[in-house]
């Protein structure tokens, strides 16, 4: 039995939606879904590792500074900060020191930069770099570093604690809420009967049209949150998921009120 055999119950009683045709429509969408994150599975991963990067950084500044004020080498102190992390910023200093003996700060840090993929760890360390070459004083710029990363840090984690739980909402909304909900009305109310009155009600095109508005609603879930949480970068890639996920929710919504009525 084919997958489009096995779907056709489903859809079959579903008015304005023939089976054939709702049942290619969730497979196209199952698989633009499946190859999306196929794609976005790696991406997410590497953002993850780059944001942990980005979020210990200022730490990493404060502590090189404090070594530098101590009357460490630029080399020493870098080593003493590796050697006194566990993470993923640790082993990756702890690279950069070994790199340092065959050929000197400038480049060995200018390939950890590279390494971190992180626009914001490549501009402080192009700031050091300078800073180390020119008469200013390398630890005061570490130190002032430090502390603007700080409260940028501190700034992004207080405006996501913020933001986060309403973007979740929307998206949760716009793909599951909304979508079941509308289900439930038409399928309950769908008769054209409510008490004593009798309503004139196309189901056909009413719920061709709500099909396509609930897959719309996924995608503007997804982007909405996106917008709120600045992870526009992905969204593209998360929009096919959501877009299942509504279409199924209402699909779901329709069939189960019959199912007990």
């Amino acid at each position: 039995m084919s997958l489009h055999e096995m779907l056709d119950p489903f859809f079959a009683g579903i008015d304005g939606i023939p089976s054939a045709i709702g049942a290619l429509v969730w497979i196209a969408l199952g698989l633009w879904a499946v190859g999306s994150y196929i794609i976005y599975l790696p991406l997410k991963r590497l953002f993850a590792e780059r944001t942990e990067l980005e979020n210990v950084w200022p730490e990493v500044l404060g502590e090189l500074a404090e070594n530098l004020r101590a009357g460490m080498g630029v080399e020493s102190a870098l080593d003493a900060v590796a050697n006194a992390r566990s993470d993923r910023m640790g082993e990756m200093l702890r690279q950069a020191v070994t790199e340092m003996h065959d050929t000197s700060f400038t480049e060995a840090m200018r390939d950890f930069a590279e390494r971190s993929r992180s626009p914001m760890i490549s501009r402080v360390v192009s700031i050091l770099n300078v800073a180390l070459v020119s008469s200013g004083s390398f630890s005061e710029t570490l130190e002032l570093l430090s502390e603007e990363f700080w409260e940028i840090y501190l700034l992004r984690k207080e405006r996501i604690a913020k933001t986060k739980g309403t973007a979740d909402f929307i998206l949760w909304s716009g793909a599951l809420i909304c979508p079941a909900l509308l289900g439930f009305i038409v399928a309950v109310f769908g008769s054209g009967t409510v008490g004593s009155f009798q309503l004139v009600i196309e189901l056909g095109s009413l719920n061709q049209m709500l099909l396509l508005y609930v897959m719309v609603l996924g995608a503007a879930g997804v982007l909405m949150q996106s917008v709120i949480l600045q992870t526009m970068r992905t969204a593209l890639l998360r929009i096919p998921l959501y877009m299942l996920l509504a279409n199924t929710t209402l699909l779901v919504a329709l069939k189960l009120p019959a199912a007990f009525l």
